[in-house]
């Protein structure tokens, strides 16, 4: 019986095989070894605020065709702002010039076919799209965190899913806001003349900037007239009340930097600059059961990280104008939390937007969207602690620990230590599955 030799492209073709399996082996290897997170979070939470925050610790930062993008949507930021702002004077019957420490005498009485005219315009300007490019997110002020097993207040236990009469502003009585709808009639209304008004009508007309476009020298004095106008600065004060980006106050007050020729923007301006995410890395979810649909293909991630922004505690949302943005997040959470497939899986949550949580406070009180709050409405430990117990209490899994921290992502020194903390949890995770923790 004769012997059968190999010929050379055989040969070849086995040690290319073998190169082959061995670099699949490796590749296989690396995923095993890989941490694989999962970034979820209800709308405007700061989702792609936290992936920006990891592109620039972990990454090489913006390239320059990045910037060049971020330059025209950071311009159209702060058209979006001054447009919405300048909608809600009407929404809202603010006058320009009000100044809402020196509350206006009563107006005199107003005809009743102006009355209607006024009405009308209202009936208009709601109907408009207030345009909500929505804004950036947080870090973590004092990195403070918080473990699903301690006891933070004996009413966790009967908190099983939020409440639908939460979320509610309780009616109240404002004297500013009636002596400015007195002094928005006794002015014109909608027909208000003036430098506040003319100002305003040239920023609505304005168009959205597009690549390469730049805002006009007369725009860029507009929206600096009109920021400065006290009535303005009252309507914005009253945000909550209409949708308006959160980065608003941080492009506006820097107009004319960020509309010079030769602008670029800085990582902090990147970090703060809102668009509407349109890639695979964060997918809009409208209802339970599409979120319910995806959660089979991430059931081997290391940890969830569920970013909701505590400072929207007062915001409805932009998607329906209707519902509370706690509640949203509470319900989406609950969604996540309690997923079977999600039982042992380490869940850190980030309530985020502290920066905007404490200054709200002061002038928003907590007890009078949730009713259940009692405490100092201005102190931040009570009331961020009130929240915190509420995502905690969805949980119903009790050996499952989740981690809370209170961020504030556009803080790249604080969200670097928050990451690092995540990190430890992860390994620390990883460490007890293996059993040598």
């Amino acid at each position: 019986m004769g012997g059968c030799a190999s010929s050379p492209q055989d040969a070849e073709a086995i040690a290319a095989s073998r190169a082959i399996d061995k670099a699949l082996k490796n590749d296989a290897k690396e995923i095993d070894d890989s941490i694989r997170l999962l970034l979820l979070g209800s709308g405007e939470s700061g989702k792609s605020t936290i992936l920006k925050q990891m592109k620039l610790i972990y990454g090489k930062g913006f390239a320059t065709d990045e910037q060049v993008i971020y330059r025209t949507a950071i311009q159209g930021n702060a058209i979006t702002a001054a447009k919405a702002l300048c909608w809600a004077m009407d929404s809202l019957k603010i006058p320009y010039g009000f100044d809402p420490e020196v509350l206006a005498t009563p107006a005199p009485a107003i005809p009743d076919d102006l009355d209607r005219l006024e009405s009308l315009s209202s009936q208009h300007n709601a109907s408009r799209p207030v345009s909500a490019i929505i804004g950036s997110i947080g870090g973590g002020k004092g990195s403070d965190i918080l473990g699903s097993e301690e006891s933070l207040d004996d009413s966790r236990s009967n908190m099983e899913s939020p409440m639908e009469e939460e979320g509610e502003a309780v009616k109240v009585v404002d004297a500013k806001a009636k002596a400015a709808e007195a002094e928005y009639k006794r002015v014109g209304g909608s027909r208000q003349v003036g430098p506040g008004p003319l100002a305003a009508a040239k920023i609505k007309s304005t168009p959205f900037t597009h690549s390469g476009d730049s805002i006009s020298a007369e725009i860029v004095d507009a929206i600096k007239l009109i920021w400065n106008d006290p009535g303005i600065q009252y309507c914005y004060s009253r945000a909550n009340e209409f949708q308006l980006i959160d980065c608003c106050k941080y492009f506006i007050t820097d107009i004319d930097r960020i509309c010079v020729s030769t602008y670029t923007p800085t990582p902090q301006d990147i970090l703060h600059c809102r668009t509407m995410t349109t890639n695979i890395t964060e997918t809009k979810m409208k209802s339970k059961n599409e979120r319910k649909k995806w959660a089979p293909y991430f059931d081997d991630v290391s940890a969830i990280i569920f970013l909701a922004a505590i400072s929207s505690y007062d915001q409805v949302c932009y998607e329906d104008n209707s519902t509370n943005r706690i509640l949203e997040a509470l319900n989406l959470f609950a969604s996540i939390c309690n997923h079977p497939l999600f039982k042992t899986t380490s869940m850190i949550l980030f309530l985020n937007k502290i920066d905007l949580f404490t200054e709200k406070i002061k002038t928003s009180p907590v007890s009078q969207f949730f009713p259940d709050y009692i405490g100092d409405d201005t102190d931040y430990g009570g009331t961020s602690t009130f929240f915190a117990n509420k995502f905690l209490a969805i949980n119903k899994y009790p050996e499952r620990k989740i981690y809370v921290h209170f961020t504030w992502a556009t803080d790249t020194k604080q969200t670097r230590k928050v990451l690092d903390t995540v990190n430890k949890i992860i390994l620390g995770s990883n460490l007890d599955d293996a059993g040598i923790a």
